[in-house]
């Protein structure tokens, strides 16, 4: 197998075959460190956790981005979870800023091949929200679905939000913690961290940047599009199909 200045000084593709399992992180790890950026990608997810949670044990300072695949079958009546989808897309917003720490990417041959946002779709749709922001409940609801996010009674998950009065509890993609807004009429008070398991509030922040939670937009553009291309490709009849008449109304219907 060549040494690390050899792969890295190669001037056409190299391939490295027989390296044990466990020595995948440490050699991913010395070249992403060496080469300021490095992608692996990997056969399966529990391959991509494996070294996702051992590099940095051998390279302190690397960031590591992981970038899953659905966990669906395509077809299935069964849409991709939350976590996966925030997961995702927290990396590729990551990914459109230049990184100060050397970078390892890990994903998987599903993921790598599958289509998603682009670049310029994401910076589109990414919002920073602070106290003192001026956004009516209503309009920030709106917003919220039609990026992704699921209304529910009480919010646990990625990509979950709930209005209770003059208080919106959100759960942004790729964030660490639940947020909780308080708004005075159209202007956010606060925006404080809060523990899903008991709702208890537990500090402050001074903002936060608000990804989409899902791949899946339900924009007035998007839904324009796919009602078009729908019946161009079933014919006029299909539009009793309840995924036509769901994604019309700008609802989410499961297996999207």
């Amino acid at each position: 197998m060549p040494d690390l200045k050899s792969i890295l000084s190669a001037t056409k593709p190299l391939t490295l075959a027989g390296a044990p399992a466990g020595f995948l992180p440490w050699m991913l790890a010395d070249i992403a460190r060496a080469g300021g950026t490095a992608v692996f990608i990997s056969p399966d997810e529990a391959a991509m956790r494996a070294v996702a949670s051992t590099a940095p044990f051998f390279a302190p300072e690397l960031k590591v981005l992981s970038y899953p695949a659905w966990d669906c079958l395509p077809y299935d009546r069964a849409s991709p979870t939350l976590r996966v989808m925030s997961e995702r897309l927290a990396t590729l917003h990551a990914l459109q800023s230049k990184s100060d720490k050397p970078l390892l990417i890990v994903t998987t041959v599903n993921a790598a091949t599958q289509r998603t946002l682009t670049p310029f779709r994401i910076r589109q749709l990414v919002a920073r929200l602070a106290p003192g922001e001026r956004i009516g409940l209503d309009k920030l609801a709106a917003l919220l679905q039609a990026n992704g996010y699921v209304r529910l009674d009480t919010v646990n998950d990625h990509g979950e939000f709930a209005v209770r009065g003059g208080l919106v509890d959100l759960f942004p993609s790729g964030a660490e913690q639940a947020l909780r807004l308080d708004f005075f009429g159209d202007e956010i008070e606060s925006v404080r961290t809060f523990d899903p398991n008991d709702q208890r509030t537990t500090g402050r922040v001074d903002g936060f940047t608000l990804l989409p939670a899902s791949e899946a937009l339900l924009d007035e553009d998007s839904i324009k599009r796919f009602r078009a291309r729908y019946r161009e490709k079933f014919g006029a009849n299909a539009t009793s199909d309840p995924l036509y008449q769901a994604i019309s109304d700008g609802r989410r219907l499961a297996g999207m």
